[in-house]
C-alpha cells in the first residue's frame, strides 16, 4: 500500500470520497423505488392525474430539478478530470526554478545502475555518533555508545581502527577528496553496523542488487532513466524495463529508442530503505532484477522529518546501506 500522501493515494482518496457521495444518492433512489413499487404493493394514486381517452395529459416538470440533474454531474466530471490531469503534472513536470538532486538510472539485463550526476555526502542520525573531518584529521565521537571499531575507506584504501573504550573517541590522520568515494562505518562488539558516514562523488556508480540507490530526503530527485544494451554501448537501445518502488506507488518505464530517455521526479521525506522492482518483463532473469532505494539525510542538511512533502514513507532509518529493508 502506498504511503498516505503520495500522488496516487491522494488521487485515490478524492475519487473514493466523491464516488461514495454519488453512490449514496444513486442507491438511495434505487432502493426507494424498489420498496415503493415492489410486487404486491399498490401505491396511492388518488392525487395523481390519470390519463383519459380524448384528453391530453397534464404537463408537469421542475425546471430547477432538471437543470440540477445536468449541472451537478457536469461539475463533478470536470472536477475529477482536473484532479487527474493535475496528478500527471505533479509526477512528470518540475518547475525550472526548483533545485533538484540529479541522478542517472540505467537499466541493463538484469540489474539497475545508479550514476551520480552530483556529489552526495550523508551521515546517519539518531545514533549518538558523529564523524568529523578537518585539518587533516578524521575524528569519530562515539561517547556513551556501544561502538568498538571503525572501518574507513578512502578511494581504494580501506583500514580498520579501534575506538578508545574509556573516552569513546577515535582520531586518525586522514584527508579525503570530495572527488573520491569514501565512507566511515562504525561497528559494535558483535560486528553490527551502527553508524555510517559516506561521500558519494559525482560520476560514481552503484549497481544492484549489492548496492542501493542512495538519495537525500526533503529534496526533489530528478532521475534520468535509460535502458542500456551491451557493455560499452551508451545508447538508449536496451530492452523494456520499468522502475517500480511499490511502497511509494511510483513507477516509470525505461523506453528504448528515446535518445533523452525518460524522467522521474519525486521527493522522499523520511529516512529509510525500500525495495525496488522491475515491473516490465525484460527477459529470462526478470525476476532477479531487484534492488533498494535508501533515503538519507545530508551531512549538513535539516532533519528528514522537518518537511512534509509528496512521498512520505513508513520505514525507520537504517544504518546499513546495503542490508536494510525487506526484499
Amino acid at each position: 500500500m502506498p504511503a498516505e500522501d503520495t500522488v496516487f493515494w491522494i488521487l485515490y482518496d478524492k475519487y473514493m470520497f466523491w464516488s461514495i457521495l454519488v453512490g449514496i444518492f444513486t442507491f438511495g433512489w434505487l432502493f426507494t423505488a424498489i420498496l415503493r413499487y415492489r410486487d404486491g404493493v399498490e401505491p396511492d394514486t388518488t392525487d395523481l392525474d390519470h390519463i383519459e381517452v380524448g384528453a391530453f395529459p397534464v404537463e408537469r416538470h421542475n425546471t430547477r430539478l432538471e437543470a440540477m440533474f445536468y449541472i451537478l454531474p457536469t461539475i463533478l466530471v470536470v472536477w475529477l478530470t482536473v484532479l487527474a490531469l493535475g496528478s500527471n503534472t505533479a509526477v512528470w513536470q518540475l518547475d525550472d526554478d526548483v533545485d533538484s538532486f540529479e541522478i542517472n538510472i540505467n537499466a541493463y539485463q538484469w540489474y539497475f545502475e545508479f550514476e551520480y550526476a552530483e556529489t552526495l555526502t550523508w551521515e546517519d542520525t539518531g545514533t549518538g555518533i558523529d564523524v568529523e573531518w578537518g585539518q587533516g584529521i578524521m575524528q569519530v565521537d562515539a561517547t556513551d555508545t556501544e561502538a568498538t571499531t571503525v572501518e574507513v575507506k578512502i578511494g581504494s584504501d580501506k583500514s580498520e581502527y579501534e575506538i578508545n573504550n574509556g573516552s569513546g573517541l577515535m582520531a586518525i590522520t586522514a584527508n579525503y577528496d570530495s572527488a573520491q568515494h569514501a565512507y566511515v562505518k562504525v561497528y559494535d562488539a558483535e560486528d553490527a553496523l551502527i553508524h555510517t558516514w559516506e561521500n558519494i562523488p559525482r560520476g560514481h556508480t552503484f549497481n544492484t542488487p549489492s548496492d542501493p540507490m542512495i538519495v537525500p530526503c526533503d529534496e526533489w530527485v530528478d532521475a534520468t532513466m535509460k535502458s542500456k544494451g551491451p557493455a560499452g554501448d551508451e545508447r538508449n537501445v536496451g530492452v523494456q524495463h520499468a522502475f517500480w518502488v511499490p511502497e511509494w506507488g511510483m513507477k516509470e518505464d525505461f523506453v528504448p529508442g528515446l535518445e533523452a530517455g525518460t524522467t522521474l521526479y519525486f521527493m522522499p521525506d523520511d529516512a529509510g530503505t525500500f525495495p525496488i522492482r522491475c515491473a516490465e518483463y525484460c527477459g529470462m532473469q526478470h525476476s532477479v532484477m531487484t534492488g533498494q532505494v535508501m533515503v538519507v539525510q545530508r551531512e549538513t542538511g535539516s532533519s528528514c522529518d522537518s518537511i512534509d512533502s509528496d512521498v512520505k514513507k513508513s520505514n525507520s532509518a537504517s544504518s546499513d546501506p546495503y542490508g536494510g529493508g525487506d526484499m
